[in-house]
């Protein structure tokens, strides 16, 4: 069927979350974080700019010679390696823009951003650039 909708949806998974924090399979009745709220260390935030991993770059740019190169150059003098790169066509006219995504190795957010607001002051960008980090397990 069409399901509880709205409100009710988001109670039920709520539920559903405490349920499963208070009832861990082979954990009955253990502490949420799996240990004492007393014995949990403090947290340190870390800085935004100080993250180390990959990251998931999406540009919209405009389709002309030259713009692949300022691209892979302004990463380069950041030394930022890039692990994949993706073009295609984007938009209702793709003669004028096309979609590049970029999934770095591991890098700094500081280079990210510096590369980022680089290749967007050499104006090759039709819309808001998309950064999003890459966490991954290890």
């Amino acid at each position: 069927g069409p399901g509880a909708g709205g409100n009710a949806t988001a109670s039920a998974v709520v539920g559903d979350i405490a349920d499963i924090a208070k009832s861990r399979p082979g954990f009955q009745h253990g502490p949420v974080f799996g240990l004492p709220a007393k014995e949990l260390r403090p947290y340190k935030k870390a800085q935004m700019r100080s993250h180390a991993g990959g990251y998931f770059i999406r540009l919209t740019v405009h389709d002309r010679i030259g713009v692949f190169a300022a691209i892979a150059k302004r990463m380069a003098d950041n030394d930022i390696s890039l692990e994949s790169i993706v073009q295609h066509a984007a938009g209702p006219d793709t003669a004028l823009q096309k979609t590049v995504i970029l999934v770095t190795h591991e890098t700094t957010e500081a280079a990210v951003r510096k590369a980022v607001d680089g290749i967007t002051k050499d104006d090759h960008l039709t819309d808001k650039p998309q950064v999003i980090r890459i966490e991954r397990a290890e």
